[in-house]
């Protein structure tokens, strides 16, 4: 629900997702995943609860950052489209044939790559480089966004592991909000790599993200150089204090803050 001060909400719904909700309640989610499909594919149980039911949930526009399965949830996009009529899918060009795999018809998809821009109601997509690159999961045409919407800018690191050219997307900055991958394993940055971007794109705001979706030992092995395990979003937020960094939220999942163009407040 909007708060009547013209921010834009931000919701942590889990792994990478979040719902972006502008002043005038138009809802963009942005990576949802909102089911069992990595169980019912890849046999990797969520240990996270469900936090809203897609079945029962308006939205306006999802966007998607790639095609792996707890990004590209096709069960949850299913699920979306048959409870919004006019919701449109906004991604790279490869999730189009597995959305009309779904019986999602095609002029409900619209395609955004890297350096491309796309407007779907009030909210502006900007693709950017994502460097995601997992053997035999190859994700080439992985997206970052910058998602612009009621005068904000939110920035999303889209899966990624730590590369000079992410970095190119500070061209679409200030940011008001800076949402960081940061689990160390599965071709992403560990939470020192992380810090190290975050502090470089200088966002109002920094929020690491992709952890407590799975059992610990399901994310792999990732380790920052010290050996901590990076599932650990404290170790963002310690990376970014000693470097100087922007100031960080660790969001509980479900939890909403409100996006102001000069940075970001509690919702009451």
């Amino acid at each position: 629900m909007t708060d009547g001060s013209g921010a834009v909400g931000l919701t942590w719904i889990g792994q990478a997702g979040y719902a972006i909700e502008a002043p005038g309640g138009a809802l963009c989610l942005l990576d949802p995943y909102l089911s069992e499909f990595a169980l019912e594919e890849l046999g990797l149980p969520r240990v996270a609860p469900i936090p809203l039911d897609p079945a029962a949930t308006r939205a306006d526009v999802v966007a998607i950052t790639h095609t792996h399965h707890d990004h590209l949830d096709l069960t949850t996009c299913r699920a979306l489209a048959g409870a919004n009529p006019a919701v449109t899918f906004v991604g790279p060009s490869s999730i189009v044939a597995r959305l009309l795999g779904r019986g999602i018809a095609p002029e409900r998809i619209v395609t955004v790559e890297r350096g491309e821009s796309v407007t779907v109601g009030a909210f502006t997509f900007h693709g950017h480089y994502a460097r995601h690159e997992v053997a035999g999961w190859l994700t080439e045409d992985a997206l970052a966004y910058v998602v612009e919407v009621a005068g904000t800018r939110i920035l999303h690191s889209g899966d990624t592991e730590y590369d000079q050219r992410c970095l190119a997307v500070a061209e679409r900055g200030p940011f008001d909000v800076g949402i960081f991958v940061a689990n160390g394993s599965g071709g992403n940055m560990h939470a020192l790599e992380a810090a190290l971007m975050a502090t470089q794109l200088a966002p109002a705001v920094a929020i690491p993200c992709h952890y407590g979706m799975w059992a610990p030992e399901a994310y792999g092995s990732g380790h920052a150089p010290d050996g901590k395990p990076t599932l650990d979003p404290q170790l963002f937020a310690e990376a970014c204090a000693k470097l100087d960094g922007p100031a960080v939220r660790v969001l509980e999942l479900g939890e909403r803050i409100d996006v102001l163009p000069a940075g970001v407040t509690i919702a009451a």
